[in-house]
């Protein structure tokens, strides 16, 4: 069992324990991938800058996690990967994080620069937050693209599925999800089609 996590009992039915996965952020992002993870199982505590009732320090949340998903800010991301560099040491980082305007899009040269023991991955950024709360679109689970390490792979893979959704590894090319991530808000907010939008890889 999870002794500091706020949600998800941690145990399969068999016994297996699940990740523990902090998430750093308490915005819609965050929270909708935050309650998807403990509703499959997974134990969930979300870290703050200001921790309340139903979130910790963001120290404390980082300590307690297998996996770390950031969905901050993106200018807040430099000091956060800087000041936690020893507790992100051997874990898996998810950067959900979008500097839309800049290029790259992703947090990847700044967790090499100032946490590069961590294990990074570009995932959770392509999607709305509305698409994290219901990944079911015409009674399939709409496509996550994600970039990482190919030893990464399966446990990355395990989180995106535990959230609803179907993942789809494109390598450690992480521009490449920045790519996805574009054509979404192109089409979903420049085009007007809806944030409920999605994309799903078929082949023959």
């Amino acid at each position: 069992m999870c002794s500091i996590y706020l949600q998800g009992p941690g145990l399969r039915a068999d016994g297996v324990r699940r990740a523990s996965v902090a998430v750093i952020g308490t915005g819609r992002v965050g929270r909708a991938v935050g309650y998807a993870l403990a509703s499959a199982g997974h134990c969930v505590g979300y870290g703050s800058r200001t921790p309340g009732r139903d979130s910790f320090s963001v120290a404390d949340a980082v300590a307690g996690g297998d996996a770390v998903l950031v969905a901050i800010p993106p200018r807040a991301v430099a000091d956060f990967a800087r000041e936690h560099a020893s507790a992100l040491a051997g874990k898996l980082v998810l950067d959900a994080t979008n500097d839309v305007m800049g290029t790259p899009a992703n947090a990847a040269a700044i967790f090499a620069e100032y946490a590069p023991d961590c294990r990074y991955v570009r995932a959770f950024n392509s999607l709305g937050a509305e698409l994290f709360e219901n990944p079911i679109i015409d009674g399939a689970p709409a496509d996550l693209f994600f970039s990482c390490a190919e030893s990464d792979r399966p446990e990355v893979e395990t989180l995106i599925t535990a959230v609803g959704l179907h993942p789809v590894y494109v390598g450690e090319n992480h521009e490449l999800v920045d790519g996805v991530m574009r054509l979404w808000l192109t089409l979903a907010m420049g085009r007007n089609l809806g944030r409920d939008m999605a994309f799903r890889m078929v082949t023959r």
